[in-house]
């Protein structure tokens, strides 16, 4: 479960992780908004997923990440936001600049000629509290401004939630569950951030992506404990005991780590066995047999 906290100091943690008090540090909060869907095809969530929030946030408009330590934040529900991070900035450069990140960001067309590339090197020591503390962001309307300024701390904020480790935010409403291999194999470890309470009492039909190859599996959840009973079994297994995928697992490693699970149509707790092939198979017509490879059938 998580952990509501009453007294604790943003700056008080960040101390007890290493950081020297009189250290400088900014902070930096992501809109979780529409416009990075639109321009990069990822929203935050997908960019932690995939490894690139740290190419997305080292371009930036202007110099305005400073050089020293950023403390990085995405935006939640209102003011509310959830740390990912700290990165120091070592150096700032136009878009051309030559290095192995800046180049790879150019490639992803996140760095583009209207770009300043900013070199962050991610520092480990605040990776306990990375997804899991909690804040109230101090002032709507900046997304970046200083928590310490040359040596002198500039405003005091008071951290309001401890998340359970394994779970990175809370139950979206089913609409919104897409989840990666490895989200889920956390998640199914806390009953946090009521995913449990949610999924285990539901009974629906989900959707398996293998976002590799772009092969669908389609299956329903019918037990006594809905859907969270079923992707238990994934996590437990890396195949859920369907032949197709044990023959992938079997022929790559890493099959289970592409794989990616979301709901795409509920049938409340009292749906029956019968009642779930069914709405099983309507969604395999409408997907059609090309789509659904990892079916089988």
């Amino acid at each position: 479960m998580s952990v509501s906290v009453d007294i604790l100091d943003l700056h008080e943690v960040l101390i007890s992780c290493g950081k020297e008090r009189s250290e400088d540090v900014k902070l930096y909060r992501h809109a979780n908004h529409k416009r990075s869907v639109d321009r990069y095809g990822l929203d935050l969530e997908e960019m932690i997923r995939t490894g690139d929030l740290e190419i997305y946030q080292s371009v930036q408009r202007n110099r305005q990440l400073g050089e020293g330590l950023v403390a990085f934040f995405m935006g939640e529900s209102g003011r509310l936001s959830r740390f990912l991070g700290v990165w120091q900035v070592t150096s700032i450069h136009d878009w051309q600049h030559d290095s192995p990140r800046a180049a790879e960001a150019r490639d992803k067309k996140y760095l583009r000629d209207d770009g300043i590339w900013h070199e962050l090197e991610h520092d480990a020591r605040f990776d306990a509290f990375a997804n899991r503390l909690i804040i109230e962001w101090p002032e709507a309307g900046r997304h970046h401004q200083w928590l310490v300024e040359n040596g002198v701390e500039r405003r005091r904020i008071q951290i309001r939630e401890i998340r359970a480790i394994g779970i990175h935010r809370p139950f979206p409403g089913f609409d919104d569950v897409i989840l990666g291999y490895g989200e889920l194999k956390g998640l199914i470890g806390s009953d946090a951030g009521g995913w449990k309470e949610a999924l285990s009492s539901t009974r629906g039909v989900y959707l398996i992506t293998d976002t590799e190859r772009g092969d669908l599996y389609v299956g329903s959840a019918t037990g006594a404990n809905g859907i969270w009973e079923r992707w238990s079994n994934y996590v437990s297994s890396g195949h859920g005991g369907n032949k197709v995928m044990i023959d992938r697992v079997a022929e790559i490693v890493v099959f289970a780590d592409n794989l990616q699970f979301s709901v795409i149509e509920t049938l409340g707790n009292l749906a029956s066995r019968a009642d779930g092939i069914a709405a099983e198979v309507r969604w395999k017509k409408k997907l059609g047999k090309r789509a659904t490879v990892l079916n089988g059938n």
